[in-house]
């Protein structure tokens, strides 16, 4: 991790991403908690906040679930109320334009007139 001056900068925790195609569609990663202090070496603030996340994820995932898996079963507001943490509006993803533009899958597409010309 790189590590960049503690009184400019902030720390966000992202949870709940996938990449893989295998056993299910990928998902992307959402906000849990953005602004956190840079406070190296141990970052004590951002320690306390996953150590949240995953105590409310042991306690109430099923066996063999991972951590994104659990927040789209549970839902994000009821992902707030277990771990705790903040529901701010910066949380909130409405662009309209993200299902248009973002590939839903891991496969690689290639558009109208990109490539080599074939």
């Amino acid at each position: 991790m790189q590590i960049n001056d503690p009184e400019h900068t902030k720390i966000a925790v992202w949870v709940g991403g996938k990449h893989s195609n295998a056993r299910s569609r990928p998902m992307f990663h959402k906000l849990a908690v953005a602004g956190l202090p840079n406070n190296p070496p141990r970052w004590p603030e951002v320690s306390a906040v996953v150590r949240k996340i995953l105590r409310a994820y042991q306690q109430d995932a099923r066996e063999w679930e991972r951590i994104g898996e659990w927040i789209e079963r549970i839902g994000w507001p009821r992902f707030f109320e277990l771990t705790g943490l903040p529901f701010t509006p910066y949380h909130i993803d409405d662009w309209r334009g993200g299902r248009a533009s973002l590939n839903a899958s891991a496969h690689i597409r290639l558009s109208a007139g990109t490539g080599d010309g074939r």
